[in-house]
């Protein structure tokens, strides 16, 4: 699996609407058009389950998404994201050549802005298609986020070495606010088998669910009694949803070693499973 930058070409757009990746995020495409050689020869490099950011130019990144085919190669002259005036300016011949995409994250609402790219990776992508290389673990480690982000548990860990948390607010259940890096450095350290049995997402479910978990506070945060300083290493661990809910099954928090128990008990660890908490 591989990571890629993939820019929406929106500088090429002079009909509304702009901007115009909705189109893309809703009909599960990537497109570039005009000279084959120079633009649609670049869909030749991806290959199924590659991971593409997709960029739009003043915007940022507006989309996550994984390849889910090689590139048939065709020269499209009926286009499903240029307009007809478009297509007569594109450099190389009026031609669009697409992939299908999974874009598995929208982030169009809240995009990853042009500032935040250029912090974390070092540069702004250009180019229709580009391999991202020297910052693949950092690209892997926000898309780590934003799994995390997108449906947490009521006490999992949304993300110096100690992290205030706290702050609780009301949604259905009593939540809290958390922050992020939290969450990362747990999993830096332990990694993303789950703590209790071992179950690592990647291995199962393969590149688009590699370093997803959950992550489990030891104390719970409803009886911190309010703000309070948590340590990442010594606070957090990574659990799986399924050994997570059974930890606050019933409304109350058992310990890693408790659950641990009842599964050595009905025969169900994983080989990987820890050997101890």
């Amino acid at each position: 699996m591989e990571y890629f930058f993939y820019n929406t070409d929106a500088t090429a757009l002079i009909e509304s609407p702009r901007p115009r990746f909705r189109v893309l995020i809703d009909e599960g495409f990537a497109a570039v058009g005009g000279d084959r050689q120079r633009f649609g020869e670049q869909l030749d490099q991806l290959a199924q389950g590659d991971i593409l950011l997709m960029y739009e130019n003043g915007v940022g990144i507006v989309a996550v998404g994984s390849v889910k085919e090689r590139w048939d190669r065709v020269s499209h002259d009926k286009p499903l994201y240029y307009k007809a005036a478009e297509m007569e300016r594109l450099t190389g011949g009026p031609f669009e050549y697409r992939i299908e995409v999974e874009w598995y994250f929208d982030l169009s609402v809240s995009p990853i802005s042009v500032e935040d790219v250029r912090e974390r990776l070092g540069y702004t992508p250009r180019g229709a298609i580009r391999r991202i290389v020297e910052r693949r673990a950092e690209v892997a480690r926000l898309i780590e986020e934003l799994r995390a982000t997108r449906s947490p548990l009521p006490e999992e860990v949304a993300t110096p070495s100690r992290y205030v948390e706290g702050a609780s607010r009301m949604i259905f259940v009593n939540a809290y606010e958390r922050n992020p890096n939290a969450r990362r450095e747990c999993i830096e350290f332990y990694g993303a088998n789950c703590s209790i049995c071992g179950f690592n997402f990647g291995a199962v479910y393969g590149a688009e669910a590699e370093g997803y978990i959950h992550v489990h506070h030891i104390r719970p945060l409803r009886e911190t009694g309010g703000e309070y300083e948590v340590d990442p290493v010594k606070d957090l661990r990574p659990v799986c949803p399924n050994c997570h809910s059974v930890l606050h099954l019933g409304g109350g928090c058992r310990t890693l070693e408790k659950v641990r128990q009842l599964l050595e008990q009905q025969g169900h660890l994983h080989a990987n499973h820890p050997k101890r908490m």
